[in-house]
């Protein structure tokens, strides 16, 4: 779900952010393949009717400033204070990602897009992407003309979220960026778990919170099923952390099994179903499950910012 826009200018869009609140993302990802609206409708002139009020022109993208840090590119119209540790926690983050998982690092660029209010943002996004649905931030690898390496691609704008936002999405494109496709729910489950800074060991207290208030039946399969963005809501969100902080911090085969199932989709967008190799590593994933968010401690959060 989008948020208000913060009642501070863009110019301080980086200040602070060490002090707000971290929240779940209401963010998601386009698989790469996807079509932009423009490729899939054609553009019609339309005369707006005598006495009405022309629609505001479409908005485009950031670009008047271009901030080149680590694998990103950040494309920004306002100006940003580049000493900000916020960089310099993004730069970490592709090494905190791969280090964990046991990939090879990335070697592409990825762009950033940061738009200075959320008006803008969505419109842009409704104008160019009109068949996703209304979300705070997406990843979206996107093919180029002629072939070749898709453009890895992050919007979003300045809101309390950026933070969280940004460490999510970019996890989705340094993943894309080294992997021949992710399944929709282990790609989110990821992005859920490295949106967190690493002192709060991958634990969304939020989520862990919802988990063990109940009712909740965990169902891999299920989830395993599901290949269309609009399929993921707050429930699959939070079952997605959950195995994912399962595999990672629960029992060393959990994450065996996970790293080798991201090792096979280095060479393949098709590597099969996770589930039964979980269930041969772990006998019954369910009940480690259930055991594992039982046994979680729930982190310390930051205090929000005052206004």
């Amino acid at each position: 779900m989008p948020c208000s826009p913060v009642p501070r200018t863009a110019a301080t869009l980086l200040l602070g952010w060490g002090a707000v609140a971290l929240a779940a993302g209401g963010c998601e990802t386009l698989a790469p393949g996807v079509p932009s609206a423009e490729t899939t409708e054609a553009k019609a002139d339309v005369v707006p009717a005598r006495g009405a009020d022309p629609s505001p022109p479409p908005a485009t993208p950031p670009g008047k400033h271009a901030t080149r840090r680590g694998h990103y590119v950040f494309y920004h119209d306002f100006e940003v204070d580049k000493g900000d540790p916020l960089f310099a926690e993004l730069e970490a983050l592709p090494d905190h990602v791969f280090g964990e998982l046991g990939l090879p690092p990335s070697t592409g660029v990825i762009q950033v897009f940061l738009f200075d209010a959320q008006d803008r943002y969505e419109r842009y996004m409704k104008g160019r992407y009109r068949h996703l649905p209304t979300r705070r931030a997406y990843f979206i690898a996107e093919p180029r003309v002629g072939g070749g390496a898709e453009d890895l691609k992050v919007f979003t704008w300045t809101g309390d979220h950026l933070r969280t936002d940004l460490r999510h999405e970019l996890t989705h494109a340094l993943l894309h960026g080294v992997l021949k496709d992710v399944p929709l729910w282990l790609d989110e489950g990821l992005a859920g778990y490295f949106e967190l800074p690493p002192e709060q060991a991958g634990v969304n207290a939020q989520h862990l919170e919802m988990l063990r208030r109940g009712p909740f039946q965990p169902d891999m399969a299920r989830l395993e099923r599901l290949d269309q963005v609009r399929q993921m809501e707050k429930p699959e969100y939070r079952e997605a952390w959950a195995w994912v902080h399962l595999m990672l911090r629960g029992p060393t085969a959990g994450k065996v099994a996970l790293t080798e199932y991201l090792q096979q989709l280095r060479t393949t967008d098709r590597p099969g179903p996770l589930h039964p190799r979980l269930t041969a590593a772990l006998g019954d994933p369910d009940a480690a499950l259930a055991d594992h968010l039982a046994r979680l401690a729930t982190p310390r959060t930051r205090a929000a910012a005052p206004r």
